[in-house]
């Protein structure tokens, strides 16, 4: 999905931003039976000047979002049946001013399902197999695949606030097949995204293979039964009928060979067919991160190149462009979001190539710190369909530091600078350099 929203932004997010809660109470545990009520409550300001895209013209916001979210689960387990469980959430939300996502222009209010879904697993019941070889569930509820490359978050917060603190990401109607038999896993899925995500309908199987010591392989395969189309985003429209395939790792597959500290992952994806185009497009990282576990603050450097395939003519009825259906941050800063401007703001994995590379210290246990470059160039010449000379987007850089200050506090800051390239100056005009400020805290009481 692409947000096209203005950003010379010096962000103060303020006081409590965001602000997260989250209590819990034990209803019944008594034998097998167990019920519990949850509580999570989240809450962001911000204020924000010169806001603009790589240009001149300035404006001041300030806005609020947060959200308020019980939580009901059970379970009951015997040996003989297995464990039956499910769980209900729902979510109030709002936003109070203009966001600067521009999603709600003015205050914006809504109470919206979360979760709703019930589930069994084998327990003990396949013992040859281990304990829980096979879970099934339906309903409403989060799914996500590997670390979060193609399948993370379910739903685009916003239409009714709290974008920012982002309560929702389960899909609206999902059935899952679990089956894990160590070290080789499986998971048989169907899954539904909402109205904001064209109402997506999708299933498919993933395959996984984990040693403990080296990492985690897997392959992933699904296809697109449905999708709305005249949704206004290239990507959504011609989802329907499009095949997915993919392939990954992740963890140390060197420690064998005496280098335990460098680790690696990856993800290789292509995307075929489609109903109302002919998509031919495909995407790929590689990362490699060396740890220098035994010397002070563990100093850890990270390289990652990124590729998202773009379209080169988009006149045609061919889709060359990626597309990044439900994709999220699982690792930390520059997993699949890169870039606290460019990737939260212009480029959404479609159409460009990006080499990150990440410096990080940890001074303590509970603190980290580090510093992160991205370079951005476009795949085929085009910035939104527009035709342009140059391949070069725009530079950024983030300065980020996360300190737990306690079990229940958890805070981080972050600073970024980005500057346009000519790419983007040949379409839009704009030059001036965008700078984000932004702090936040999270609390947890249990």
């Amino acid at each position: 999905m692409m947000r096209r929203t203005p950003f010379h932004i010096w962000i103060l997010i303020g006081v409590l931003s965001p602000v997260l809660a989250h209590a819990e109470f034990s209803l019944v545990d008594e034998g097998g039976l167990r019920a519990g009520l949850s509580l999570q409550t989240g809450t962001a300001g911000f204020a924000i000047q010169n806001l603009n895209y790589f240009g001149d013209a300035e404006q001041d916001k300030t806005f609020f979002d947060g959200f308020f979210k019980p939580i009901l689960n059970a379970s009951y387990r015997s040996a003989a049946t297995g464990e039956l469980y499910g769980g209900v959430s729902w979510a109030a939300t709002g936003t109070y001013g203009d966001d600067i996502a521009g999603l709600s222009m003015g205050d914006s209010e809504g109470f919206k399902s979360e979760q709703a879904y019930i589930g069994w697993k084998s327990g003990s019941l396949f013992e040859s197999l281990g304990d829980n070889a096979l879970d099934i569930s339906v309903g409403e509820q989060e799914f996500v695949i590997g670390d979060g490359f193609l399948i993370y978050d379910g739903e685009f917060d916003g239409r009714f606030g709290a974008y920012w603190t982002a309560p929702h990401q389960s899909f609206d109607k999902t059935a899952i097949v679990r089956i894990n038999t160590k070290p080789i896993r499986a998971d048989l899925f169907y899954l539904k995204a909402d109205d904001d995500y064209a109402n997506t309908e999708l299933s498919g199987i993933n395959v996984e293979f984990s040693d403990e010591t080296l990492g985690t392989v897997g392959a992933t395969y699904m296809n697109v039964a449905n999708s709305d189309a005249g949704t206004g985003f290239t990507n959504f429209d011609s989802r329907k009928g499009l095949n997915v395939y993919s392939v990954r790792g992740q963890g140390s597959p060197l420690t064998r060979v005496g280098l335990p500290n460098l680790s690696l992952a990856f993800e290789y994806g292509v995307e075929t067919g489609g109903d109302r185009a002919d998509k031919d497009a495909s995407a790929w990282y590689a990362e490699l991160t060396y740890t220098l576990a035994d010397i002070r603050w563990h100093p850890a450097l990270t390289y990652k190149y990124a590729f998202f395939s773009g379209d080169e003519d988009v006149t045609d009825n061919d889709d060359e462009n990626w597309d990044p259906m439900f994709y999220g941050t699982s690792r930390g800063w520059g997993n699949h979001t890169m870039g606290e401007i460019v990737g939260e703001y212009l480029l959404f994995n479609s159409n460009q190539k990006t080499q990150m590379v990440k410096f990080n210290l940890q001074p303590t246990e509970r603190l980290s710190v580090g510093v992160i470059y991205y370079d951005f160039r476009l795949d085929e010449r085009n910035v939104y369909g527009t035709p342009v000379v140059s391949d070069r987007f725009a530079d950024e850089v983030n300065v980020y530091a996360d300190f737990a200050a306690s079990d229940k506090l958890w805070m981080t800051a972050v600073f970024a600078f980005a500057r346009p390239e000519s790419a983007w100056e040949e379409v839009n005009g704009g030059s001036a350099s965008n700078t984000t400020l932004f702090q936040f805290a999270a609390f947890l009481f249990f």
